[in-house]
This record gives structure tokens, sequence and C-alpha cells, in this order.
């Protein structure tokens, strides 16, 4: 069945959604005061501001917006307005890919039709997914140039993930990898790298194959790593890490809105990525973090996380000229040379050996104030 792709005639306007932790104030354990903070928050705050599968997890939206300044900007306001909201109900907002020390066990699920039957059919799988991501929306104009966008963005998934790594504790533990989060994320059903599709009706007809098998009712129960998302019209990069500041969200919102116009800009479109390359080159992102080092089949070399950093950096500024997010793409150097959010959070623990102290830390850099400072 042919899926209506709602393209609204604009080109890489930005949507931007953050999954934050919501904890008690006294213990700093994930705390269930979704429905708490909802039924307080104002109505023109209420529609950025959605549920997830756990009642400890709150996620915020922007509107759609022109650039990443102006995203920067909604985002910003939400973090501040909807944390004020939340010490209402003594509770802070913190953000990161997982929680510390919280146990999976111990959330309560989200009294909605869908979550209840994400959790009955997954049981065990969804029951922990108690994790936190960064999804990045950008417009494209048709259904064609969404697929291009598609395998061009999940090449570079990688070096994305690498780059928003934030996840290096699970149920109190360092688990050794930077993003522990994409690691239990992938156990889920149509989760992890998408398939290559080479047009938009390969990914009708995958769809239409999943409804027709009862695994789903329509494409937003796929979960992979990057999504076209026709109901918005938009290509949907999913892999990201939930960032602790902005500086470093906004820094990947404007990297992403750039590979997207480029891949739409190439006057030589290259049709399907490899999926089986960037799966590697994903796992080895997901383990060491910006110390990776990822293989390139084309020049058959393998290049440090860093140097593809740098180098994708400087292709992209004339890009990001034209899109008004020039110096918000150039803070993806200050992830490179200062170290991404698994990092941080490793130096917090390694002071004080205690995870309340992590704990602390994603407040406090959560919250806008200190975001403009970005904890240097």
């Amino acid at each position: 069945m042919p899926i209506e792709f709602k393209a609204d005639g604009a080109r890489y306007t930005l949507g931007v959604e953050e999954e934050l932790h919501v904890v008690d104030a006294t213990t700093a354990e994930l705390a269930p005061k979704i429905d708490e903070i909802m039924a307080r928050l104002p109505d023109d705050l209420a529609e950025f501001v959605s549920y997830e599968l756990f009642q400890s997890v709150l996620e915020i939206k922007t509107p759609i917006c022109q650039t990443a300044a102006e995203a920067e900007k909604h985002l910003r306001e939400l973090r501040g307005r909807i944390a004020s909201w939340a010490a209402a109900c003594d509770a802070s907002l913190a953000a990161a890919g997982t929680h510390p020390f919280s146990r999976y066990r111990d959330q309560r699920v989200t009294d909605q039709e869908r979550y209840r039957k994400v959790i009955e059919t997954l049981r065990w799988i969804a029951e922990r997914e108690v994790i936190f991501g960064q999804h990045v929306h950008v417009a494209v104009p048709g259904p064609e140039e969404c697929i291009q966008a598609h395998n061009r963005l999940a090449e570079y998934a990688p070096l994305l993930l690498a780059l928003s790594a934030n996840s290096p504790y699970w149920q109190g533990m360092d688990t050794g990898y930077e993003s522990t989060r994409v690691k239990i994320f992938e156990s889920f059903p149509r989760a992890g790298m998408p398939p290559a599709f080479p047009d938009y009706e390969a990914f009708e007809n995958y769809v239409d194959l999943m409804v027709e098998a009862g695994a789903m009712d329509d494409y937003t129960f796929c979960w992979w790593d990057v999504r076209p998302h026709p109901k918005i019209g938009t290509i949907e990069l999913r892999i990201p890490d939930t960032q602790t500041s902005l500086k470093p969200a906004v820094a990947l919102s404007a990297l992403t809105q750039c590979l997207v116009a480029r891949s739409l800009e190439d006057a030589a479109p290259q049709g399907p990525y490899d999926r089986e390359l960037a799966i590697e080159n994903k796992t080895r992102a997901a383990r060491h973090g910006m110390d990776a080092a990822f293989y390139d089949a084309d020049e058959k070399i393998t290049v440090p996380a860093r140097d593809l950093a740098r180098s994708q950096v400087e292709q992209l500024r004339p890009i990001s000229q034209d899109l008004s997010c020039e110096n918000e793409l150039l803070n993806v150097l200050e992830i490179v040379e200062s170290g991404t959010g698994s990092q941080r959070q490793r130096r917090t623990y390694e002071e004080s050996g205690d995870f309340l102290d992590v704990v602390a830390f994603l407040i406090e850099g959560t919250r806008p104030a200190l975001a403009a400072e970005e904890q240097s």
C-alpha cells in the first residue's frame, strides 16, 4: 500500500526531540512522575512534551525550526520551564543515554495502549528499554529524496553515535561501552541499522510485509537508527544518545542537517549504503566512542573517528554557511577535543567513586542556565 509522503515544500528545516530522565530530587533514582508533571504543565507548554514507554521518561520536542540556533532557543526554553514544573513535583530533569544506577525492573510502564502492546509483545526486551535518545528530523522535498538522504545519513550514523556517546553506566556498573544505550536497543525488532532501500517503493514494500505479517501496525514501529518519517515529510536520525548539555546536542543537530543537505545536493546519487560495513563501524563506535576507528571500503583504509569528524566538519562548512549553522557545526570540534558525554561522566565518577555525583553532574548539566557554559 502506498505511504503518502507529506512534504510541505520545505528543505532542511529541523525538529529535535530529547528523551530526559525524571529523577527523584532526594534519591536521584528514576521516578515515575510523568503524570504528575504533565498535569501541572500550562497548555502552551504541554504540546511540546510527550510520554514515553516508562513513567520516568519525559520527551521534549521543538516546533519546526529554520536553523540549529532556533532549535537551541526552543530546547533551552523547554528544558528550563519543564525543570521548574518538575521541581514542583520534587523531581529533577537529567539528560544522558542511560541512568547510571536505577534498575529497569523498578520502572513503571506508561498506561497507554501503544506502550501496553509493546510490553505485551516483547516482555523482557521492552521491560529493560530504560534508555534515552536524541532524535533529529530534517525536512526533505519528496519520497525519493528521503531515501537518498536515508542511505547517506546511515553511512555516517556510526560517526554520529561516536560523537554522541553518553551512556557508559547501566544498573550501577561500567559496561565498558561508550554507548550502552544502543546495545540495549538493538535487541528490539526492527531496530539498529536500517535496511539499505534502493528506492521509496522498497520502503513501502517492507512496511506492507511487516504489517501483513502482524509484526507491526505501521511504520512508526520501525525503530531504526535512521528512519523515513512520511507523516511529517522528514528523514529522522535516531542513533544519538541524549546529550547532557545543549551545545553538543545542537552541534549534532547541525551536523545532521548538513549531511542531509549534502546528500541531496550531490550531483551523483550513490544508491543504497553498505549496511554490513555500517554495522561493524557502529559496533566500534558503541564500544570506543571517539577512540574508535572506522573502515572506509572505498579508500581501503581505517580512519580514526576524530579525523573523520574533523574532515567532515571542514567539508560541510560551505553547506553550513548556506544553512546558517556554521557556528553550531564547528562545535562538533569541541566534542572531538574536549570529550564526549561518556568521557565526562567517567571523569566525574573517577573523582568520587559515587554514582550520586554522576547524577548530580547530569542534573546540573541539563539545567539551561549552565548549559551555555557547557561545564568546560
